[in-house]
């Protein structure tokens, strides 16, 4: 073979008797043409010179070459087909196409080109993600995996269900972010980094696309490409970085914060990013998300407010609240009914208004309830007002991010979708708003929200009282169970204790005559067992109350408290026995007691 090598940019259609040394910089997963059942697969070659083109391969040669073109090594190529690359594609690839066949000619050369690949990327901070959501733009990140989602099946609008798979990546700052991978990167990356997962592996990865899905996210596109655990300095420099902050990075893993922090946080836009309402109409078939400011309202209140749906993909579900079923729409075996919020809204500005629905955390974030809450209002109050429940309106200007949907292509009416519901000079996170801070780890946050919370807490105003008094009368029922018990207890000849001990003063007292007149000895018994329930309830009120203060006043006890009751009961129940393991103490003891199940007593 020919020791003269040309360049990427050497080579035209009709040359003939050329050699090429290039690197293998991007290989997309195999997929089936839109208009043929032909197979085909793209893979991008890099020269020294760091010029790029695109090569395919067909059908049965993708698998032929499947072990013998890997990415990151170099080749001498030859004799591969060059035509002039679709109009339609060439500012993505170049002016040429490479097709790769039987007859193409491949020696794989023994060297390192890592650095010259890196210079392909332009990796993006998580933190600065958000100004590309829902964009064209194509992402390079860099991130190690510290957890993965269960795979689950989506049911897309088109009616056609696909494989997605959830990985959750963190950077050196300690920001996490969800990263979704469909359809062949399950199968192939993401069953590679479960198999290896305990290893935190390091990804890099191109063509990614983020998705306002779950707050900010990312996604795969067909054609984006992955290195795990490539031949980069980079990463070896990544490994490192996780041996040096290996405790904190188990920690994140076991409470699993990120979990509960996203969506991640989303930042007011710039004002050149608001479009008025009446303008949407005219440019939903070129854009399908938009920023506006305005004010919400419920013009429609016997609306459902919240339906029971599959918690791993939101979809309705005919089970009842807590069963678990198979979901008809992921397939997934182990999923646990719950309600979720959904709400139809009116959006207003100055110009117009439009209808829209707001599903979940943004419905919750409006109507300032809870899905769980509407659900066991419309079951326990059928017939009750639900306006004394929820918000009708928005106070103030707020801003909304919505999506014009469009449910097919025929369709000219778009239907639209409350994202995000963000007030003035905040940030939103799962639907709750709270003050800007971007540069510190998500459980930093979670430990100054917690302390700040213990500082200054406004309870909200309460449709009842929260707390019976001495005074408050009994249900009769309770009033039955005493009686019984203590008809019960006056029978038996076990040694005092408290019970009898009220039960020989009433006697006492009664046959006396010692009682007032408007007390009988039935009422004696009963005050003095009420009195004893508060007295009991107060102490444990004041001791929980006294302990969550103590734990949000001191995070560092409260991350101990926390990785040690995960680490001992996970979410098992404890009991007496097992408490003994705790060694953090009465922080410990306090956090696992929450889930000791009450004890079943025959008596009072």
């Amino acid at each position: 073979m020919n020791n003269q090598y040309q360049l990427i940019k050497d080579v035209h259609p009709g040359d003939v008797g050329w050699t090429v040394k290039v690197t293998i910089a991007e290989k997309s997963p195999a997929r089936t043409a839109k208009k043929s059942p032909k197979k085909y697969q793209n893979i991008i070659l890099m020269d020294s010179e760091g010029s790029t083109v695109q090569a395919t391969l067909y059908d049965h040669n993708i698998i032929a070459f499947q072990d013998e073109l890997i990415q990151g090594k170099t080749y001498l190529i030859s004799n591969a087909l060059v035509k002039l690359t679709n109009l339609e594609y060439r500012s993505q690839s170049g002016d040429t196409q490479w097709t790769i066949s039987g007859k193409t000619r491949i020696q794989q050369v023994d060297e390192n080109n890592s650095a010259l690949l890196l210079t392909a990327y332009n990796f993006i901070d998580f933190e600065d993600l958000e100004n590309h959501m829902d964009t064209n733009t194509d992402i390079s990140i860099i991130g190690m995996v510290i957890d993965t989602r269960p795979k689950r099946m989506i049911q897309t609008r088109s009616g056609n269900q696909c494989q997605v798979q959830d990985i959750i990546l963190v950077n050196k700052r300690l920001e996490t972010i969800i990263l979704t991978m469909w359809e062949n990167f399950v199968d192939n990356e993401c069953n590679y980094i479960c198999e290896n997962l305990a290893k935190k592996p390091v990804i890099i990865a191109k063509h990614l696309k983020v998705s306002s899905f779950n707050g900010v996210s990312l996604s795969t596109k067909a054609n984006s490409s992955f290195f795990i655990d490539g031949p980069f300095d980079i990463v070896e420099h990544f490994k490192t970085w996780a041996k040096k902050n290996a405790e904190t990075l188990n920690n994140i893993m076991s409470e699993k914060c990120y979990l509960h922090l996203t969506p991640s946080k989303i930042s007011l836009p710039n004002k050149s990013k608001y479009t008025d309402i009446k303008n949407i109409q005219g440019l939903q078939k070129t854009q399908r998300f938009f920023w506006i400011k305005g004010k919400a309202f419920v013009k429609v209140l016997n609306q459902p407010f919240w339906y029971m749906s599959c918690d791993n993909c939101n979809k309705v579900s005919g089970a009842n609240c807590g069963d678990i079923y198979q979901c008809v729409y992921c397939k997934y075996p182990n999923s646990k009914a719950a309600p979720r919020a959904k709400v139809y809204l009116q959006l207003m500005d100055s110009t117009g208004y439009i209808n829209a629905t707001a599903i979940g955390e943004p419905a919750e974030s409006f109507l300032l309830c809870n899905a769980n809450t509407l659900m066991n209002h419309s079951v326990s109050n059928p017939d009750s007002n639900i306006i004394d429940l929820i918000r009708l309106a928005t106070e103030e200007e707020k801003t909304f991010y919505i999506k014009a949907i469009q449910q097919n292509e025929e369709a000219t009416e778009f239907k639209y979708e409350l994202l995000f519901v963000l007030g003035s000079d905040s940030t939103v996170t799962a639907g709750n708003q709270q003050s800007k801070d971007k540069g510190k780890s998500p459980m930093v946050e979670d430990e100054q929200s917690q302390q700040m919370d213990s500082k200054d807490v406004t309870p909200p105003p309460a449709k009842r009282s929260l707390f019976q008094t001495p005074e408050t009368p009994l249900p009769t029922k309770k009033k039955t169970e005493i009686a019984e018990t203590v008809k019960r207890r006056s029978e038996d000849t076990c040694d005092k204790d408290l019970l009898q001990l009220i039960l020989g003063s009433a006697k006492n007292y009664g046959d006396n005559g010692n009682l007032p007149a408007d007390i009988t000895p039935n009422k004696f018994i009963v005050d003095n067992c009420k009195n004893i329930y508060f007295a009991s309830h107060e102490t444990t009120a004041i001791s929980a109350s006294w302990c969550l203060m103590l734990l949000a006043s001191h995070p560092e006890w409260q991350a101990r408290a926390r990785a040690e009751v995960l680490e001992i009961y996970g979410l098992r129940f404890s009991t007496a026995d097992t408490l003994r393991s705790l060694k953090t103490g009465f922080f410990s003891g306090a956090l696992a007691r929450r889930r000791v199940k009450p004890a079943e007593s025959k008596d009072f």
